[in-house]
């Protein structure tokens, strides 16, 4: 692999752009399909990132509060790697998961009100206790600044502990703001998380690049009309990153920045025969 974008993947288009070239995404119209060109290439003009899998490694710290939870059940603890695939659509689907032990479980009406008043309890007293940046992230952070990009944060996770532990480790300073999965009444996958932080930010739909490590991102990207591009990092509810559509993959924010840089924030356009 060669080239300024080392480590860039481009993902297969649903749809080429006739004016666009071969290799090169353009912010998209919105219902609009992989290389949809905005008028004129107009630039992105914002980022909008995940936090969980995507700017943060958190999972030691909510498997440490869903073992505390299940030991107040009762119930044996569960590994780490396991509460890894289960993070993804917010607190609530995490402990349906956990309690029935699978992706589509749902837990009784009771116990799971019971499970999230123990676990709230045990995540304010570890979130960020072992919680760390993926490497690269602050100074990418820096780079899409740099580059004049608008930048929030859009969450499953409840803005409480969203709020705290990004200003642990300074990164509240970094975004405009942060919008917690309990702050609208719908979440990610649905898109009027992203939609809501484009108007709050004033900046159009199809100028927004959605950052993320899931499905839940992408389809919340597809679902208003934004380019979504994914790292390779994070936490994919147990799907492997090559099965998810979604524009390009990343191996750190900083790769995503030189893209962007390179184009003038018009394009990610993929060195050929990146991998």
């Amino acid at each position: 692999m060669q080239g300024a974008l080392r480590g860039l993947r481009q993902r297969r288009p649903r749809r080429r752009d006739p004016a666009g070239a071969a290799g090169e995404l353009r912010a998209p119209l919105r219902g609009g399909g992989l290389n949809a060109a905005a008028p004129a290439g107009a630039p992105f003009a914002a980022i909008l990132c995940d936090l969980d899998g995507t700017l943060l490694d958190t999972v030691p710290d909510i498997a440490e509060a869903v073992n505390a939870m299940l030991a107040e059940l009762g119930r044996a603890p569960i590994a780490e790697g396991v509460v890894a695939g289960y993070v993804g659509q917010g607190v609530d689907v995490l402990l349906h998961r956990v309690l029935g032990g699978g992706h589509d479980a749902r837990a009784e009406a009771a116990l799971h009100g019971r499970a999230r008043r123990l676990f709230d309890l045990a995540y304010a007293a570890s979130n960020g206790r072992r919680a760390r940046p993926y490497p690269g992230v602050v100074a990418g952070l820096e780079a899409f600044r740099e580059l004049g990009l608008r930048l929030a944060c859009i969450t499953n996770k409840p803005q409480a502990p969203s709020d705290a532990v990004l200003a642990q480790f300074g990164l509240d300073r970094r975004f405009e703001f942060t919008l917690g999965g309990d702050a609208l009444p719908q979440r990610k996958p649905q898109p009027e998380p992203l939609l809501h932080a484009a108007h709050r930010l004033g900046v159009p739909v199809p100028a927004c690049l959605m950052l993320g490590d899931s499905a839940n991102d992408a389809r919340a990207a597809r679902a208003a009309g934004m380019a979504v591009v994914l790292v390779d990092y994070g936490y994919t509810e147990g799907r492997p990153i090559g099965e998810i559509e979604c524009d390009a993959v990343i191996p750190s924010f900083l790769a995503l920045a030189e893209a962007l840089r390179a184009s003038g924030r018009r394009s990610l356009r993929i060195a050929a025969g990146a991998a």
